[in-house]
């Protein structure tokens, strides 16, 4: 499949995933505090969809409670979009702001 559609899919799942989790993970929003959805990626052959998540506790945890809600959002997923395929879902942990900060200390350390 042709990479602009997969980024156009890519958008429009970022944004029904982040729906979903705000009306459907309440019950567990206070163990994490916040997450959050930092962005999205589909295999090329649409058989697979990463999400990549983040929180500001917990973190060793998020992606394996999370696992749990994969197959609603499939489901969510195929109800709101029409695709021949609708990709399996995985959830994987984004340390880049985490990382970032990281980088923020060492140079503050260096001034």
């Amino acid at each position: 499949m042709n990479q602009e559609r997969i980024k156009k899919l890519e958008s429009a799942i970022f944004e029904l995933a982040s729906s979903f989790l705000l009306e459907q993970v309440k019950e567990i929003e206070s163990d994490f505090w916040i997450i959050n959805i930092t962005w999205v990626k589909l295999s090329s052959d649409l058989t697979y969809l990463d999400i990549y998540v983040s929180s500001f506790k917990n973190q060793d945890i998020l992606t394996k409670t999370l696992a749990d809600y994969a197959k609603d959002i499939q489901r969510f997923l195929a109800k709101k979009m029409t695709l021949r395929i609708v990709p399996r879902v995985r959830f994987r942990y984004d340390d880049k702001w985490e990382v970032a900060q990281d980088v923020t200390i060492a140079i503050n350390k260096l001034k």
